[in-house]
């Protein structure tokens, strides 16, 4: 199934809505007798909710950083990627054989 999403993000400092305030959002009407939830205005959600919409910085940017610069989550996602990619070099060399 092929989805498009609408743009989130235009640019770092301003962040648009996905769904009109309001909005019946599907998919979350699971109790029976309760109608499904409807969309708030962005200022009503928590501010983290704003950081899932930020792109993750990749890894090349990752490995340009000093690590006295980075953040714990910086160097997490770090050491996600790089064992990611030693994961797969190892899967690779083992399907060789």
């Amino acid at each position: 199934m092929n989805r498009t999403y609408p743009q989130l993000m235009l640019s770092s400092s301003k962040i648009l809505q996905a769904m009109k305030p309001g909005t019946p959002i599907n998919g979350l009407n699971f109790f029976k007798g309760k109608d499904a939830p409807v969309a708030l205005q962005r200022s009503e959600y928590p501010e983290w909710v704003n950081e899932l919409v930020k792109e993750p910085i990749s890894l090349a940017k990752l490995k340009k950083m000093d690590e006295e610069d980075a953040t714990d989550k910086e160097k997490m996602r770090y050491l996600k990627l790089t064992r990611r990619i030693l994961i797969k070099d190892h899967n690779l060399e083992v399907g060789e054989e």
